[in-house]
């Protein structure tokens, strides 16, 4: 929510092809855990604990760094985040998604434009490009002047 403050509210340039940096920080974090656990660490709650406040301030300082270099409020979701590792896979199944109705749809763009996480919603496809990235906003819902998402 810290990130909802920032003056980005809409992606000011394209999206970049970073996304894999979520994998290299989860494969990190679980290999420093794992270690910890594994070496059975003397004080292993209070490492974990000082591990948990520096893993936060690493991601907020590195979130707030891509925000303001690609002027986009939600890049920390969209390049580090490590929870995406477990939820892209299982929101290719979900039932809960936008759905466009493509013979409604005239391609104006609008829902493209307000989609803070560059969802290519106007197309109805599950292998659409970043189609497990909707956070369910509705805003491009709210922008679609046919109505033709839903």
């Amino acid at each position: 929510m810290i990130f909802d403050l920032l003056p980005y509210k809409h992606p000011q340039t394209p999206r970049k092809k970073l996304g894999f940096i979520r994998y290299i920080t989860f494969s990190l974090a679980l290999a420093i855990v794992t270690g910890l656990f594994g070496m059975k660490a003397a004080n292993l709650e209070k490492i974990m604990f000082w591990l948990f406040i520096g893993g936060n301030l690493f991601y907020y300082m590195v979130g707030i760094i891509l925000a303001l270099a690609y002027m986009d409020n939600r890049a920390f979701c969209k390049y580090i985040c490590p929870i995406t590792v477990f939820l892209k896979p299982m929101s290719y199944f979900s039932i809960l998604r936008i759905h466009c109705d493509e013979s409604k749809c005239i391609n104006c763009g609008k829902c493209l434009k307000i989609c803070p996480m560059n969802v290519e919603v106007n197309n109805a496809s599950r292998t659409r490009e970043n189609a497990t990235e909707c956070i369910l906003c509705y805003e491009c819902t709210n922008e679609c002047p046919t109505k033709a998402l839903r």
